[in-house]
C-alpha cells in the first residue's frame, strides 16, 4: 500500500486543502481495494487515474511490446482480478472502485456499521466495513479470492523452464516467470528491431518454445504449457 502522505505530496495539498469540486474533480469515496493501494480514503477520479499511473510507471508494468497494455502485479490484480489490462479498460474498471460520497451504498453503509458494532470503537468500526461490503455478492468474493490465491500462489514449473530460468527455482508466480522472461528478451535484444512487438528467438528460446519467432503477446499462452498443475 503507498503512504498516504506520498499521495498528499504529490498532489501538493495536505488533507485540510482538499477540493471537492464537480463531475471528474469532485472528490469520491474510494473502495476498500483501491483505497489499500493507494493509502488514502477519497480522492478525485482525475487523480485516481493519475496516481496510477504514477503507480505504474514508477513499477515499471507498462508491456515493452505494447505501452498501452499493463501487466498486473499482486496488488493490481487484487484489485482488477487480471493478470494484464489495456489501459482503456483499466479506466473503466477503476469506475466501480470509485464511489460518490453521497451514494445509497455508502450512506447504507455509513448508517447500519454504528448501530451493528455501537460498542466498538470508531477506528474497528471502519475496519470491519469492507468485510460487510465483501459480504453482500457472496458467489463474486469467493470467485476473487479463488483468482487472487491461483495467480499469486507459486506453480509448479515444467522441466525445460527451470532449465531456461538457470536458478534451480521450480515454483514461481505466473507474473515473476513473465517478468523474468521480459527481461531476458530484453538483454538478449531479442526484439525484431523493424517490429518491437516480435520476438526472435535465439536457441535457449526455441529450445523452450520450439518456435523460431513468436508474437509479444503470445508469451503468456507459450508458457502455460510449462506451469504444472499440482
Amino acid at each position: 500500500m503507498w503512504n498516504s502522505e506520498h499521495i498528499l505530496m504529490s498532489k501538493g495539498v495536505n488533507s485540510e486543502g482538499k477540493r471537492r469540486g464537480g463531475g471528474f474533480n469532485k472528490v469520491s469515496r474510494l473502495s476498500p481495494q483501491l483505497r489499500e493501494l493507494l493509502g488514502v480514503p477519497e480522492m478525485a477520479r482525475t487523480e485516481v487515474v493519475k496516481q496510477m499511473w504514477v503507480y505504474i510507471r514508477e513499477k515499471n508494468l507498462q508491456d515493452p511490446v505494447n505501452k498501452k497494455n499493463i501487466i498486473c502485479d499482486e496488488p493490481l490484480h487484487a484489485l482488477f482480478g487480471v493478470e494484464s489490462i489495456d489501459m482503456f479498460q483499466m479506466n473503466k474498471a477503476l469506475s466501480k472502485h470509485i464511489l460518490p460520497l453521497d451514494s445509497d451504498e455508502v450512506k447504507s453503509m455509513e448508517r447500519e456499521k454504528p448501530r451493528k458494532h455501537e460498542r466498538e470503537e470508531v477506528k474497528s468500526t471502519e475496519k470491519e466495513k469492507p468485510r460487510k461490503h465483501e459480504r453482500e455478492d457472496p458467489d463474486e468474493a469467493k470467485g476473487k479470492e479463488k483468482r487472487q490465491k491461483g495467480f499469486l500462489a507459486p506453480l509448479q514449473l515444467s522441466d525445460a523452464l527451470v532449465k531456461f530460468l538457470g536458478t534451480g527455482e521450480n515454483e514461481l508466480t505466473r507474473a515473476v516467470v513473465i517478468k523474468r522472461m521480459w527481461d531476458y528478451i530484453k538483454e538478449n535484444n531479442l526484439q525484431d528491431p523493424a517490429d518491437k512487438r516480435k520476438v526472435i528467438c535465439d536457441e535457449k528460446l526455441k529450445e523452450l518454445f520450439e518456435v523460431e519467432t513468436f508474437h509479444g503477446f503470445t508469451v503468456t499462452k507459450l508458457l502455460a504449457a510449462h506451469f504444472l498443475k499440482s
